[in-house]
Order: C-alpha cells, then sequence, then structure tokens
C-alpha cells in the first residue's frame, strides 16, 4: 500500500462487537429460513410422491388390473 494513502469514505475500520453480533444474527436467521425452506420442500416432495403412487394403485384397483384378496 502507498505511503500516502487515505482511508476511503466506506473504509469505517473494524466492526464494533455488536455490529458483528448483528452480522452473525442476521446470517443465522437466514441460514434458519433456508432450513425451513428445504425441509419443507422435502416433506412436500415426498407427500406429494406418496399421494401420487396411491391414486395410481387405487386408479389400476378400480380398473381390474389389481386384485387384492382372493380371486373370483
Amino acid at each position: 500500500m502507498p505511503d500516502d494513502y487515505q482511508q476511503a469514505p466506506t473504509d469505517y475500520g473494524p466492526l464494533t462487537d455488536q455490529q458483528a453480533q448483528n452480522v452473525a444474527d442476521l446470517a443465522a436467521r437466514r441460514a434458519e429460513e433456508r432450513l425451513y425452506t428445504a425441509v419443507g420442500r422435502s416433506v412436500v416432495k415426498k407427500i406429494l410422491w406418496v399421494a401420487g403412487t396411491a391414486i395410481a394403485a387405487l386408479a389400476a384397483w378400480l380398473s381390474g388390473l389389481i386384485h387384492f384378496g382372493p380371486k373370483p
């Protein structure tokens, strides 16, 4: 760095403890939101797969392709 370097107006030095805590809290909240979003998507996806499988099995059973129990 040259000897005549002056701080730019956006260089305010190190963060205070409170500022660092605020940044950490914000990052934690965003990570938590992303986690809940990912878990929610996963749960919804699994529910839709189960529902789709159940509907397909019901449709096949009603059409007579699948027989449960003794054959007539």
